[in-house]
């Protein structure tokens, strides 16, 4: 017996992790993803859970855990997607230290009314940093309240952001890390930048990458140490906070991620959910 369907299918491209990398000095060593999931493509509930984890006293955590899951309504066809990665007392060279680190990603997928287009709607309400210190410091980073936390039409919160919301705040941090990095009066530094976030500045055509973060500043790490969601720490690398980038078919949240420069080399990135996929309602999403 053969049984046809003609919905539209989506095939979920969904994951999270709580801690991985690589450290290049002074060895050569891959850092193990801790509770790694990913979502089976038909769509579901999935989660993982890893104890406590020290590599070297180079960094370490006492719990991590994942959740993904994903499911296409019967009723209207639309896909809804949340990813959650958590580490606590996360521990970098006893230089980036946090008591929770939060990484919460939702998305959704609809098509409008009398629109043919598939629309996304990004939500990171539940992302959050508790008891983080910077060099000893401690740090509270300033949320982008549009993004965070965006207002619905009842005057509350829990509407969801949009690929332009997201591009129109990408460009504004943009350009001013660009402003601030060259106030510096480092030349090198200034390149670095402008490669990184320079196209940014430029208005991408709708549904092209955009790179943002969730972090507009942060109080309490010094006068010249952030730039944005950008820390210098000096003899020791460079810290990036809550960056979010946006493709077609794909939207990845990392919370935090540390490039060491120090006689320790190597990049590290903290609880990281991404929510994607495609198939017949996601390959024209913006």
């Amino acid at each position: 017996m053969r049984s046809f369907n003609n919905k539209k299918f989506f095939s979920f491209q969904t994951a999270a992790n709580a801690l991985g990398g690589f450290i290049e000095e002074p060895f050569q060593k891959i850092i193990p993803t801790l509770a790694p999931v990913s979502l089976p493509a038909a769509g579901g509930l999935a989660t993982a859970r890893s104890e406590a984890f020290n590599l070297d006293e180079i960094v370490s955590c006492s719990s991590a855990y994942s959740l993904v899951t994903g499911r296409e309504s019967t009723k209207d066809g639309s896909i809804s997607m949340l990813a959650t990665a958590v580490v606590e007392d996360l521990n970098i060279l006893e230089v980036v230290t946090a008591e929770r680190i939060v990484a919460q990603l939702s998305v959704t997928i609809t098509k409008e009314k009398g629109e043919d287009e598939y629309r996304r709607r990004i939500s990171l309400a539940g992302s959050r940093f508790e008891g983080l210190r910077l060099a000893g410091r401690h740090c509270v980073p300033k949320l982008n309240l549009g993004l965070h936390q965006p207002q619905g039409s009842q005057g509350g919160y829990g509407s969801h952001s949009t690929w332009q919301d997201m591009q129109r705040v990408g460009r504004e941090q943009a350009e001013k890390l660009i402003n601030c990095f060259k106030d510096r009066g480092d030349e090198e530094a200034y390149q670095w930048i402008m490669n990184r976030h320079g196209w940014m500045c430029a208005k991408p055509a709708s549904g092209s990458q955009v790179l943002c973060s969730l972090v507009d500043g942060i109080e309490g790490a010094g006068s010249n140490g952030p730039c944005g969601h950008i820390v210098d720490i000096a003899e020791f690398g460079r810290i990036f906070l809550g960056e979010i980038l946006i493709s077609p078919d794909s939207v990845q949240l990392v919370s935090i991620r540390a490039e060491l420069g120090c006689p320790i080399t190597g990049v590290i990135t903290g609880p990281s959910p991404s929510c994607g996929g495609g198939g017949g309602a996601g390959g024209t999403s913006k």
